[in-house]
């Protein structure tokens, strides 16, 4: 049968420069986004749901001679080159480079092959909207629908991005039993003749309407196709990072569920990412914050300590109804977890992570979208490189689907908390709850009292009533633009520039509190202008506006009351400090109001407390200290503690 590559002309048409819109979609990714397109294509096409799908990446190099119709490829360029020549740089770049590469002596190609799947049905009478004239000669078609992954016909543009000459090569044994073959030269436009320019994509073909070649295709000589499934080879593939490791980062990280499942089976050359080996492979990865989300991701997969929550049946408007059990919620709680939900839908592929769901519980969440009511409008609110859902996309009706999905975050975001808030109070792990025990040999060592009370530092409190029972919280309004002097003065009748006792003149002993002269008790603390070095002192240093970094635990012991006990460690030694609280809010911080504060360590004291600040002496770096905190709020609430210096 006569071959040839066919460039159709279109008198008028647009016209094409290397740019792709496509191809842009996935630029900056192309191993990844090659991965993850080829597996979920093949995984839409799956011809036994009871076994699973594999996928075959394949590299060899052949020669440049066995390159299909190749000098006819060459002349294209060439006209390609007189076409563009001063008038677009880059397309100037990639049409020397390609008469570069099919100038060699040697080839190099990527086989993409799939098995248990149906192959590209169509390409017998080339029918519109077919498999196969929705991946060859459609232009943003898909024929998918349901329960599909792939909705846009873009992501056919990813493999065009990893081939040097913009050129695939497509085979297929579809489940009629047909069996064809085609090329696809996705380039740009050229001039055939001074009438003629064509549109840029071109057809390897046998004839003038570019339809598929009868029979398989042999460019990789140690690979026979027995079965229904595909192949795409990719030419002139020659990526710069080690491929197969990307293949296989992408694999693990985008189809791990899948692959666990046992749906999918990805063979990377002689490597074989299955379901007996995708943990051992998963935990082996390098110790870095990205590797443990996903192994924390994991871990819930095959604990038997996760919890299952079905989405619970919805109606909405314009007949559109769920289902119970069209969503699943898969949640684990414990030790530094990564406090995320990963989103996916029936295909089992990573689309993005739901972050900010609780900054006090330690949980990893999996939600998994696979009834086929619920899937379909959740695919039409993706965004063709499926890392997103944005409601404005779901054309029908975009108020409707910004309402499914705030009533799924809200449902993540509910189960969460009622499924772990509970327990927070009731239990701890056994990591890090030495922090909230007793010192032992510091209740051993002394008789003193390991408790300093508000009473042990503060003269006197003005005190307000109380206008409420259960006064709310209030919402902050920015900083106090208080004078610090100042307010000590008006709120605690106590002045900061000398000590509680008095106001002496005299030479203070070594540890003394009270002046060495005459006291007069709530005196003015004037210094002597007569004592050398005092003139030099009466300017304080006003505190610090700049938190300390902390490492910090708590936890609830009396709700209704609310108390709480704080395990803090300061990275710095502060003669003086003050911690700052406020609860952390969807929308914004609220100042927490403290009622009484004291602390369990006898080196640490409590000097006083206003509104939501305690003011501590003597913390030491990286010394651990327990606070206990009682708060005017009572209800749970995830808090926030900063640390300054004073």
């Amino acid at each position: 049968m006569n071959t040839f590559w066919n460039f159709p002309a279109a008198t008028g048409g647009m016209i094409n420069s290397i740019n792709n819109a496509g191809l842009e979609t996935f630029r900056g990714n192309a191993l990844d986004s090659l991965t993850r397109e080829i597996c979920q294509n093949s995984l839409d096409a799956v011809k036994d749901k009871n076994k699973p799908v594999v996928v075959e990446f394949k590299s060899f190099s052949m020669p440049i001679n066995n390159f299909p119709k190749r000098y006819e490829l060459i002349n294209v360029f060439k006209l390609c080159k007189a076409t563009w020549d001063g008038h677009n740089k880059k397309s100037e770049e990639f049409i020397q480079n390609v008469l570069s590469i099919l100038g060699s002596n040697e080839i190099k190609f990527l086989r993409i092959s799939d098995f248990n799947t149906k192959g590209l049905e169509g390409a017998a009478d080339s029918k519109l909207g077919s498999p196969w004239s929705s991946l060859i000669k459609e232009a943003g078609s898909s024929n998918k629908e349901g329960d599909s992954g792939g909705s846009f016909g873009i992501g056919k543009s990813a493999p065009f991005l990893n081939s040097n000459l913009r050129t695939l090569f497509y085979s297929s044994f579809d489940i009629s039993g047909y069996k064809s073959h085609i090329g696809v030269a996705n380039i740009m436009s050229f001039k055939k003749s001074e009438n003629q320019i064509t549109l840029g994509n071109g057809y390897y073909t046998h004839n003038d309407q570019s339809s598929a070649v009868p029979d398989l295709l042999h460019l990789d000589e140690n690979f026979h196709r027995d079965e229904t499934g595909t192949d795409i080879y990719v030419s002139a593939f020659e990526p710069k990072d080690d491929w197969e490791a990307e293949v296989k980062k992408s694999v693990l990280f985008n189809f791990f569920i899948t692959v666990f499942t046992g749906k999918l089976v990805v063979k990377i050359n002689d490597f074989e990412i299955n379901d007996q080996n995708i943990g051992q492979l998963i935990y082996e990865l390098e110790d870095n914050e990205e590797n443990r989300i996903l192994k924390n991701y994991y871990s819930l997969l095959v604990s038997n300590k996760t919890i299952k929550i079905p989405y619970p049946a919805m109606n909405y408007s314009k007949g559109i109804r769920f289902e119970e059990g069209e969503a699943e919620l898969f949640l684990l709680n414990g030790e530094d977890l990564n406090r995320r939900v990963l989103m996916t839908r029936k295909t089992g592929m990573r689309i993005f992570e739901q972050k900010n769901i609780s900054g006090s519980i330690s949980f990893t969440g999996l939600l998994m979208i696979t009834g086929t009511e619920m899937n379909n409008i959740f695919k039409q609110m993706e965004n063709p490189a499926h890392n997103e859902w944005a409601p404005e996309r779901y054309e029908k009706d975009s108020k409707l689907a910004k309402k499914v999905y705030a009533d799924l975050r809200k449902f993540i975001r509910d189960t969460v908390k009622n499924t772990f808030q509970e327990k927070i109070t009731d239990e701890m792990d056994a990591v890090g709850l030495s922090d909230f025990l007793p010192n032992k040999d510091l209740s051993d060592s002394s008789s003193i009292s390991k408790t300093e009370s508000l009473n042990s530092s503060i003269k006197a409190i003005i005190t307000k009533q109380k206008e409420k029972e259960n006064p709310k919280v209030t919402k902050k309004k920015g900083k106090d633009t208080k004078d610090f002097e100042q307010q000590l003065a008006g709120e605690y009748g106590i002045s900061p520039t000398g000590d509680q006792g008095g106001n002496g003149t005299g030479e203070h002993t070594g540890g003394g509190t009270e002046g060495a002269g005459a006291t007069t008790p709530g005196g003015n603390n004037d210094t002597d202008q007569n004592q050398p070095g005092e003139q030099g002192n009466r300017r304080e240093r006003k505190p610090s506006k700049h938190p300390i970094h902390i490492k910090q635990r708590y936890v609830c012991v009396d709700r209704n009351n609310g108390k709480y006990k704080f395990n803090i460690v300061p990275e710095k030694t502060l003669s003086r400090g003050r911690l700052v609280f406020s609860v952390v809010g969807e929308q914004s911080d609220y100042d927490l109001p403290i009622k009484a504060a004291s602390t369990d360590d006898g080196n640490v004291t409590v000097e006083k407390l206003s509104s939501n600040t305690i003011y501590l002496n003597s913390l030491k770096k990286n010394k651990s200290f327990m606070i206990n905190v009682e708060i005017d709020y009572s209800n749970y609430c995830v808090m926030e503690v900063e640390l300054y210096e004073d």
